[in-house]
């Protein structure tokens, strides 16, 4: 066991997981709020045009994603790409109207 500043170093280990787990986990809440806020009612289509050519991902698991029953981020990523677009659509429109 080696220490560093006295400190064991599998504990600084543990520590720097247990921060990176912490940065991904607020990562992930971002993009749900972000999701919840400008997810269009009908998305699913707009989700699967954004994944990588060859998934395997059916309309199902997306929007087992979207219910928060999954983490998976690549489906996450794609459902914050077309929330963002949407945003950027109501954006746009609220300057037409204005």
């Amino acid at each position: 066991i080696s220490y560093f500043w006295g400190i064991n170093s599998n504990l600084m280990a543990k520590i720097v997981i247990n921060s990176n787990q912490k940065d991904v986990q607020l990562h992930i809440e971002k993009a749900r709020s972000i999701i919840d806020t400008y997810l269009p009612s009908i998305y699913v289509d707009e989700v699967l045009k954004k994944l990588p050519f060859g998934h395997s991902y059916s309309k199902k698991v997306i929007r087992n994603v979207r219910a928060n029953l999954n983490d998976n981020i690549e489906i996450l990523t794609a459902l914050v790409e077309v929330a963002n677009e949407n945003k950027n659509k109501l954006e746009k429109f609220k300057e037409l109207i204005a």
